[in-house]
């Protein structure tokens, strides 16, 4: 590979490889081989495969190859025209009936959808979305083209992106941060070197995590409050912070001229951009139920083109634009962005809600949030997935087909996800499919009870029943050990209608979940028809996502693995019921929360802390120290510095040394020593203590006496000195003046 200068670069991909070459400022260029397709018999139809494409079709349409790419636009660059090049097409089989992608069908047994007819594009421009400044386009490529029963291959395509001069993007910020997770996400990360180097400027202090709510519950005072929430984030070095929607509706630095962005979603989602950029917030938490924080309704089409008004927060997560670019009552049409293409659908922010009213539920959420991230138990492996009698027809009927998607390696419809590893974690299938009569709420319950972290449900659901429970059943749990929950049903999630269930699981009781993820209105699955062993649709393909983020990507925060799960389907968005499957799906919880994994070994003792044993207060000291973790965990380290001061930094690399400074403001002799805790919450034993003096006052006079006597008591002793006199010095006067 050529190394990037000044010039731009364009990109060549051969499926399975890539190389860079020179080119002008202008264009990017797109190279792309692919291997030969594979035919393979499903019924009376075809199937036909290419290495590193996947399978795609929207409902109604042929099942193709396809092959998705993530294009890193040069900074102040837009797409102006897309060319395509391609060699003579080949024949690859005459007479051929090709399978059809079966209709999504609605989670609560509503009528199947209509879908497109066959795609003739050989390249579909999906949009160019954006991610924290970075200009992402996204491009379909299909290799095959399928008319009159006769399907043609591409060996050769030439992607030619023409580009144009645009506008800075307002949220660039340039964190390395930014930098590090924007080369993950594009096939050609070399384009970084064309951002300019920059780093936002604080405004003031930094605040990773903001809670928004209203001025009644940030005053609330009891024993979990969100203000011991902010304490408890900020133990851990999120400098989190409470502020409140009247402040934020009452600051004319949020304000819009127009009418339609100046209501109360407007200047929450301004505020959030603000603090985005000035005090470099990633993580959002609306502690309030609608009537607090109110929701933005965004719309898209679900059965027979019939479009939905959806109460989504990807609104407050993804902000670039308006997100209604033409100015009517429809928000986030695929037209509402800018030029009049999609809107935004990569997330500057990581958004979750806690669906609250009152101080109990208040207190519910950051009592069972803080005790599930605090703490590591055993019941950490246990994992239930809860599959329904779905009622369709072939292998969709049955919910645990689908559950079974999220176990170990999948590679139906011909793209990997890695879901929950079987070889850590007590898988429990409670699956109609397995048993003679169906499970009961009873089952489930039972489960919940006895402690179950992990919960993957798909099944049939409303706003007040989920699970085959209905809202009174969970206030009958008595689970002290929370789960978090992973729900394909219609509506549990509806938190605009009145308390829905996902907020009775996770605020209305003691008990139940700490967190998890729903659907504000219908959920979406196979449908009636085959093949659904081939492809998979709607929901299930966001939360195979959503479990590969966690354990094939690394991804443990639950907010980030939620905005992963949908980016890693933006490319079809526009396949039916994709875009309101994106909008809908809520995580009701902290964002920030790291799901945990099985863990068998806490880290080890720390070393003994080095550093500084005698010294003067008032001045700082540095002291290192370091533990390892068998299982790799990252660790934070909580130093105790014998005089009631108490530092936790990390998460760090174990086996990495790492450094932390200390002042004493009085005399006297302190113990210093140190914890490891793992991100799971597992504790090492205290570290061997340092024993450390700090005998004196720092006082300038003082030192320069204290100098001036050591020079003379270094005179005296020297050999080559031939002076002898009598030194007396008033000590007692020293120690007075020191003290």
């Amino acid at each position: 590979m050529r190394k990037i200068v000044a010039a731009l670069i364009p990109f060549i991909m051969i499926v399975s490889a890539i190389v860079v070459t020179a080119d002008d400022e202008k264009s990017i260029t797109i190279h792309l081989t692919f291997e030969k397709p594979k035919e393979m018999k499903y019924g009376n139809g075809s199937l036909f495969y290419i290495h590193g494409c996947k399978l795609d079709g929207d409902a109604g349409s042929p099942i193709m190859p396809v092959k998705p790419l993530q294009i890193l636009l040069p900074q102040n660059k837009k797409i102006d025209t897309i060319e395509v090049k391609k060699n003579v097409a080949r024949i690859i089989a005459k007479n051929v009936d090709i399978v059809r992608a079966s209709y999504p069908k609605r989670l609560d047994n509503g009528n199947a959808a209509t879908g497109k007819s066959d795609k003739g594009a050989i390249v579909e421009y999906v949009g160019t979305y954006y991610f924290r400044g970075f200009r992402i386009a996204v491009i379909k490529v299909h290799p095959i083209m399928y008319e009159n029963r006769s399907a043609y291959y591409y060996e050769h395509i030439d992607i030619t992106l023409r580009l144009k001069d645009a506008k800075p993007n307002p949220l660039y910020r340039g964190l390395k941060e930014d930098i590090e997770s924007v080369k993950k996400m594009v096939y050609n990360p070399e384009y970084v070197a064309t951002y300019e180097n920059k780093n936002c400027a604080l405004a003031g202090e930094e605040h990773r995590y903001v809670i928004i709510t209203s001025k009644k519950l940030a005053n609330d005072f009891g024993e979990n409050t969100f203000k011991k929430f902010v304490e408890f984030k900020n133990k851990f070095g999120m400098n989190a912070t409470i502020v409140t929607i009247e402040d934020i509706i009452s600051n004319p630095a949020y304000w819009n001229k127009t009418a339609m962005f100046n209501d109360t979603q407007a200047k929450i989602r301004n505020f959030i951009r603000w603090a985005y950029i000035n005090w470099h917030t990633d993580y959002v938490l609306l502690g309030g139920d609608v009537d607090i924080v109110p929701v933005r309704y965004l719309n898209a089409e679900g059965e027979f083109h019939i479009e939905y008004s959806i109460p989504s927060d990807v609104y407050y997560s993804c902000l670039d634009g308006s997100y209604n670019g033409d100015k009517d009552n429809k928000w986030g049409e695929p037209n509402d962005g800018e030029d009049g293409k999609d809107v935004d659908l990569y997330a500057e922010v990581y958004v979750g809600r806690a669906s609250i009213d009152t101080y109990d539920e208040e207190e519910n959420f950051v009592m069972k949030t803080i005790a599930y991230e605090s703490n590591y138990d055993d019941y950490v492996k246990n994992v239930l997935l809860a599959g329904e009698d779905l009622g369709w027809g072939g292998n969709a009927r049955w919910g645990g087909n689908h559950l079974d998607q999220f176990i170990d390696t999948c590679t139906d419809g011909n793209y990997t996800t890695h879901g929950i590893p079987s070889s850590r974690f007590n898988i429990i299938k409670l699956y109609d499919r397995d048993r003679t009569t169906p499970w009961s709420k009873q089952d489930i319950m039972k489960i919940m009870d006895d402690g179950v972290h992990l919960i993957a449900h798909m099944g049939h659901a409303n706003y007040v029943y989920n699970m085959r429970m209905v809202t009174d059943d969970v206030l009958q749990l008595t689970n002290d050990k929370y789960f978090f929950a992973y729900s394909s049903g219609c509506m549990s999630g509806g938190f605009d209608q009145d308390d829905c269930i996902a907020e009775y699981f996770t605020v209305k009781t003691q008990h139940g979940a700490f967190a998890g993820i729903w659907n504000t209105r219908y959920g979406w699955g196979g449908g009636q028809d085959e093949p659904y062993d081939i492809i998979d649709y709607g929901t299930q393909r966001f939360a195979r996502e959503f479990w590969d983020a966690i354990f094939g990507e690394g991804i443990r925060e639950l907010g980030k693995a939620n905005a992963d799960s949908k980016e890693d389907n933006v490319w079809r968005i526009n396949d039916l019921v994709m875009r309101f499957c994106y909008y809908e799906l809520t995580l009701f919880g902290d964002p920030s929360a790291v799901l945990k994994d099985v863990d068998e070994h806490p880290p080890s003792k720390p070393s003994k802390p080095s550093g500084t044993e005698d010294g003067k207060i008032k001045q700082e000291y540095t002291y290192t120290s370091m533990a390892q973790d068998d299982d790799g965990d990252m660790i934070y380290y909580i130093w105790d510095f014998g005089d009631g001061s108490t530092y936790i930094i990390g998460p760090y690399e174990p086996g990495k040394s790492v450094e932390v400074t200390h002042s004493w403001a009085r005399k006297g002799k302190y113990e210093v020593k140190v914890k490891a805790v793992d991100i799971y919450g597992r504790e090492s034993e205290w570290s061997d203590s340092l024993l450390v003096s700090m005998p004196y006052t720092y006082h300038p006079l003082m030192e320069l006496m204290i100098q001036i006597i050591q020079d003379i008591l270094h005179i005296v002793s020297s050999p080559l000195s031939s002076i002898s006199m009598p030194i007396s010095f008033n000590f007692a006067l020293i120690s007075s003046a020191s003290a």
